[in-house]
């Protein structure tokens, strides 16, 4: 059947196949189109080429495959990797204790102190690290911190991984540390190394803290206890009931109205408290009445004593309890006030102090009615406090030395750290901080050179304050430059209390000012001054408008005409400035660098 050609005749047909479908020789992946691994015949049929008939095996005689492939390759050398990266991180771990001895006690002769060695293989450092202990009474935490250690037995060598081991005794810088076991990581890495480790064996207990815990333990069952005959709670743990006393009693507090009776203060008073006991969590808490006898002002803080339980007895201490040094707890005061020891009449100790219960609030008496059924008494009438309480003197202000600002003074003698005043209205300054009057003053002589020096003061609208500079003269002697700085210069003669200060109705022509020892008379003015005064005629004297309005004109700085017609003539090389006065029949026209000639009318 081989040899047969491949024509119609010399075929035959497989009757038994059905499906004559040509199969793909491409699949389709994301849009593309990729040649299938294995192709298939028609039908689905394998083709002659997968047959293992068709398939030719090469004979193996004399067939060398280094001939095809090469020469075979050696396997690769491991990789030895250095100290430092090997053992980088790893560090074996022991628990053990030491003994420290106790001269100093009457009970205890030592303490067993529990350590942990650690030891770094990287460099072969060692660090020694005391687990903290809550209350144990001495330094805890890192005792010798990493760095390699001397090996006492062993001269010029310092202690290695091999001398540590399960039962070994250590001697860090004199201090022996016992090593009672180790982890898995160290067990395992010295048994690797042929080191036999010795069995765990547990740290033994500190003698003190195993007595301190089964004291602690001892008192927390008899508070369990105690609060289990209290609300009936069974066999709960403490912190359930007070967890649940939170839940049930927060937000509730039993407000009663207290007076003690000072008899050490002179004279003796009554002083008026409010007593507070918060149910949640039984604590006191005791503040001064503002509403009850206690105006006088004598105590800016109201509260008299924090949120505490507050004991019957604060005296009754064990006999061994260093009270020079420390204050009592809850350890050593064996019973608390209850609410139900808190009824109107009773007298409540605290610190010492005896305070009377005379009243309590509408919310009190429901409770101890419906709860406590108890009902508690009327009010008492307490003696009324006295009228004649001491008063507080009213501040006096000392009378200024002369040295500095009165006002600075002042504000010293009001506050220990001293505030600047706030005289100045930020508005007012806003609009008039630009706006200054400027005069020209010559000083009193005193001396004949006096006569040669001019000054110009000016008086800022926005705060009030003035200044005075020294103009240049020839031949005077005096340097030109600030003679005062911007300040509110005060009046002569006046009290410090007085506030008064020199202003706009004190300037004026022939005015004198006085000015830390020198007097001053104004002899000139500028033009815009005198617009000013002109505009704000309720700020200055009618003098004074008056004094200015007649040395311009003898400046020859403004002209008065008569009511008529008037022609304004502006240019480039001349201005004119007319503005009408509200004299009858006259116009006053100001002039800056004017000449008659330049008016027509």
């Amino acid at each position: 059947m081989d040899g047969l050609p491949f024509i119609p005749g010399f075929r035959f047909t497989d009757i038994t196949k059905k499906d004559h479908h040509l199969s793909s020789q491409f699949r389709w992946k994301n849009g593309y189109a990729i040649p299938k691994d294995k192709p298939t015949g028609i039908g689905k049929a394998p083709l002659d080429v997968d047959f293992i008939q068709y398939s030719k095996t090469l004979g193996s005689t004399g067939y060398n495959p280094t001939l095809t492939y090469g020469q075979a390759k050696d396997p690769p050398k491991p990789i030895v990797q250095p100290h430092f990266i090997l053992f980088d991180g790893k560090c074996l771990s022991f628990n053990g204790f030491t003994q420290q001895t106790i001269t100093e006690s009457a009970v205890d002769t030592f303490r067993v102190r529990r350590v942990k060695i650690t030891y770094f293989l990287v460099d072969d450092t060692i660090s020694v690290v005391e687990p903290v202990e809550e209350n144990a009474g001495y330094v805890q935490g890192c005792l010798l911190r990493r760095d390699k250690i001397p090996n006492p037995h062993r001269k010029n060598r310092n202690y290695h991984w091999s001398d540590f081991n399960n039962g070994v005794e250590l001697s860090f810088y004199g201090v022996v540390y016992k090593l009672c076991n180790c982890n898995s990581f160290t067990r395992q890495f010295l048994s690797s190394q042929g080191v036999e480790v010795d069995v765990d064996k547990p740290v033994p207990d500190d003698p003190y803290m195993s007595a301190r815990r089964q004291q602690l333990l001892q008192q927390k069952n008899q508070q369990s206890a105690t609060l289990a005959l209290k609300f009936g709670l069974g066999s709960r743990s403490i912190e359930d009931d007070k967890l649940k006393q939170f839940l049930e009693n927060d937000g509730k507090v039993l407000r009663f109205y207290t007076v003690w009776f000072d008899e050490g203060s002179e004279p003796s008073e009554s002083k008026f408290f409010v007593l507070l006991y918060f149910m949640a969590y039984d604590r006191v808490e005791i503040y001064e009445s503002k509403n009850t006898g206690n105006t006088c002002g004598q105590n800016p803080f109201p509260l008299f004593l924090g949120k505490i339980r507050l004991p019957k007895d604060w005296s009754n201490l064990p006999p061994n309890f260093p009270s020079i040094y420390l204050e009592p707890g809850n350890k050593e005061c064996e019973e608390y006030y209850q609410p139900k020891d808190f009824i109107i009449g009773n007298t409540v100790y605290v610190m010492g102090r005896r305070f009377l219960l005379y009243d309590c609030d509408p919310f009190t008496r429901d409770y101890f009615k419906d709860i406590l059924q108890i009902v508690q008494p009327d009010p008492i009438q307490v003696f009324k406090p006295k009228d004649h309480f001491p008063t507080v003197s009213k501040l006096v202000i000392p009378p200024h030395t002369g040295i500095g600002d009165p006002d600075d003074t002042r504000q010293n003698c009001l506050s220990l750290i001293p505030k600047a005043l706030k005289t100045l209205d930020f508005v007012t300054y806003v609009l008039n901080a630009s706006k200054k009057l400027r005069y020209k003053l010559k000083m009193v002589p005193v001396y004949e050179v006096d006569n040669l020096r001019d000054f110009i003061m000016e008086y800022c609208l926005g705060n009030d304050q003035m200044s005075i500079v020294e103009l240049a003269s020839k031949n005077s002697g005096f340097i030109k430059g600030r003679f005062m700085s911007y300040t509110r210069l005060r009046k002569p003669g006046t009290n410090v209390d007085e506030d008064q200060f020199y202003g706009t109705k004190d300037f004026a022509i022939g005015a004198k000012l006085h000015v830390r020892g020198s007097v001053f008379i104004i002899v000139e003015l500028d033009l815009w001054t005198y617009n000013y005064m002109n505009e704000n005629k309720d700020k200055f004297t009618q003098d004074a408008i008056d004094k200015a309005k007649c040395y311009l004109e003898t400046k020859g700085l403004i002209i008065t005409l008569p009511k008529t017609d008037v022609i304004y003539q502006n240019s480039t090389s001349r201005e004119i400035n007319v503005s009408e006065h509200n004299e009858s029949l006259e116009d006053t026209v100001l002039i800056n660098k004017i000449n008659q000639s330049n008016i027509n009318i």
